[in-house]
């Protein structure tokens, strides 16, 4: 985290960051995200809710009948 915001990069890629983690903790991971590193853009790979909740755009992908689906949302789509 110290080296995040010492030497911030303009991108980062996060797969399944939290994948072992329970809801309070990925909604603070998502937050945390959020808030701190606002001149960053985020791309993150993610199964749960609560870092849907922190995001400003959501692309939910699926392979339905051979073919790969892509749909844009907002976290309000979501509800």
């Amino acid at each position: 985290m110290a080296l995040l915001q010492f030497k911030p990069a303009p991108m980062y890629i996060l797969d399944e960051v939290d994948a072992a983690l329970d809801l309070s903790h990925t909604q603070n991971i998502g937050r945390l995200i959020k808030t701190r590193f606002k001149g960053s853009q985020f791309i993150v790979v993610s199964l749960k809710d609560g870092m849907f909740q922190n995001a400003n755009r959501i692309f939910r992908t699926r392979f339905s009948e051979g073919t790969s689906m892509v749909q844009a949302l907002t976290p309000a789509d979501l509800k």
